[in-house]
């Protein structure tokens, strides 16, 4: 009976440590890459509110103050290591925040990465940070990012892996031309007479007929 009930309260303890243990294993992991919207990066920059730093992820909580993507983002220098993997593409592909939060909350790399990747020290309430992010497909306040841009100016990858989805284009945006730096259109030099031309070429043919004209009637006149 000893040996029985000693069996059985071995099981007990070890199952109640399994038990314990057992939250840890999800709380140690966070959604994938795959849980984001990665087709369309989003723009904003704003001051920090709320900080919660540690593994699996820090957090931060950033107002959103502004959403314009600045001018010449495209070709904005990044990270060569986030370039090899579609950092580029990404950057081309970024576009203004459309809401609707005031706030988001950015889901940081763990906290090895970001040393790894030059951040030095935390992120801290009133920081001014600008982010592009992927946005949570079931949370519309929250953003994971591709980058963060810190206060000093330092750009600060976030991603180490390529993405389930490249970015999309943007709606009429080339290759060549960067968005926010594209001109209107307007018809190249070459490409067809101008306004002028077809008003001159217009005006010398209604003269030309009127002299004509006026010239067959003075022949006339003089042969009759």
């Amino acid at each position: 009976m000893r040996l029985r009930s000693s069996t059985s309260a071995s099981v007990t303890t070890v199952a109640a440590l399994l038990l314990a243990l057992a939250p840890a294993a999800p709380a140690s992991a966070h959604h994938g890459w795959e849980h984001y919207d990665t087709t369309a990066p989003f723009y904003a920059a704003g001051t920090v509110t709320r900080v919660r730093w540690g593994n699996p992820h820090p957090e931060v909580t950033l107002r959103v103050e502004r959403t314009r993507v600045p001018d010449g983002w495209a070709g904005r220098e990044i990270p060569s290591d986030l370039e090899d993997i579609g950092g580029r593409q990404v950057m081309r592909a970024t576009r203004a925040y459309p809401g609707p939060s005031r706030e988001l909350t950015l889901i940081l790399a763990p906290v090895e990465r970001l040393s790894a990747w030059g951040m030095e020290g935390e992120v801290e309430e009133g920081d001014e940070l600008e982010v592009v992010g992927y946005p949570d497909r079931d949370h519309d306040d929250e953003l994971r990012p591709e980058m963060i841009v810190l206060e000093d100016g330092r750009t600060v990858r976030q991603r180490s892996v390529p993405l389930p989805v490249a970015p999309e284009p943007l709606p009429g945006a080339g290759e060549a031309a960067p968005a926010g730096e594209r001109d209107s259109a307007a018809p190249a030099s070459g490409d067809g007479p101008s306004d002028t031309t077809v008003r001159l070429l217009t005006g010398g043919a209604v003269l030309l007929l009127f002299l004509g004209g006026g010239y067959y009637v003075v022949r006339r006149a003089g042969r009759a």
